[in-house]
């Protein structure tokens, strides 16, 4: 009787392991491809990243990877450590020069940007990219040899700073021997950056500053306008990494126009909602294997 009830409690197992054994197995889900997102320069008008990253965060776009150039590097680092989108609006829209510029006797520049290390202390939330709630890379150029520095690791306040420093405006930023200034000189979005630290989906955000028939008023115009000019001349190599471009509508401000926060605003916000829908198809993830398979040129 005994043996019976085994055997009946045995052969029901039996049978349920055959049941499993007989389903189809579900594959995995594919992963979605890891997003980069680069931030090009532009001074004010760069508060139009602010736009394009409010649009990614109201739609849930997960960001795994930051890169920044000039005033790409400053809004990359407030958000990857942690600062509110709606509080990195707020004080964007008070900055003054008195904020990051000096003015200062030098034959290598009209003033220093030092004070911007101290712009940084205030706002951050985390002041070493080891401490960052997202990865990020800040691009500088060395006077020197005329390559890309590339900070992934150490204080935020030097690496944002030396990416800052505008040639000709700014003085150079001493560093480990070397001099320097504005990594847009080298990678004017740093679209190849952000796929070298892990991004299978690139996109960049470019800060167009020509407006044609909009006069220059100061050096700092003039030296914007130079090298815009040198740029689209130049086979833009940024442009090959990316995957998407969004290209707000920012060339009627200035390079000063602070306290058009809200406006550039908005022009960051609508570039990106017009580009959403191809972000999201990017981001499918029938699109990882594809995307990983892409090579970034050499800066």
């Amino acid at each position: 009787m005994k043996d019976s009830r085994w055997r009946t409690i045995l052969e029901g197992a039996l049978g349920h392991v055959r049941r499993l054994a007989r389903r189809p197995v579900r594959a995995p889900e594919p992963a979605q491809p890891r997003l980069g997102l680069a931030l090009g320069g532009g001074f004010a008008r760069g508060l139009a990243h602010i736009g394009v990253l409010k649009v990614l965060e109201e739609n849930q776009v997960r960001i795994h990877h930051l890169a920044g150039t000039s005033v790409g590097s400053l809004i990359a680092g407030a958000y990857a450590s942690g600062v509110p989108l709606t509080e990195i609006a707020a004080v964007a829209g008070r900055v003054e020069w008195k904020d990051f510029g000096q003015w200062t006797l030098s034959r290598m520049g009209l003033a220093t940007n030092q004070r911007l290390e101290a712009f940084v202390r205030r706002t951050f939330r985390a002041l070493r990219f080891e401490d960052l709630k997202i990865p990020l890379a800040i691009v500088a150029t060395d006077l020197l040899n005329g390559r890309a520095v590339v900070f992934t690791s150490g204080p935020l306040g030097l690496a944002i700073r030396a990416s800052c420093a505008y040639p000709g405006l700014f003085l150079p930023v001493a560093y480990e021997g070397g001099w320097l200034v504005d990594g847009g000189l080298v990678s004017e979005v740093p679209t190849c950056v952000a796929r070298d630290q892990g991004a299978e989906v690139v996109l960049g955000v470019a800060l167009q500053n020509l407006q044609p028939g909009l006069p220059p008023k100061s050096v700092a115009d003039v030296l914007g306008r130079s090298f815009s000019i040198a740029q689209q001349a130049a086979e833009p190599v940024w442009r090959e990494c990316a995957d998407l471009v969004v290209e707000p509508e920012v060339g009627e401000f200035r390079w000063d126009d602070f306290s058009r926060c809200d406006e550039l605003v908005a022009a960051g916000e609508a570039a990106m909602r017009a580009r959403l829908p191809r972000l999201l198809e990017l981001l499918q993830p029938s699109a990882a294997r594809a995307a990983a398979a892409r090579t970034a040129p050499a800066i």
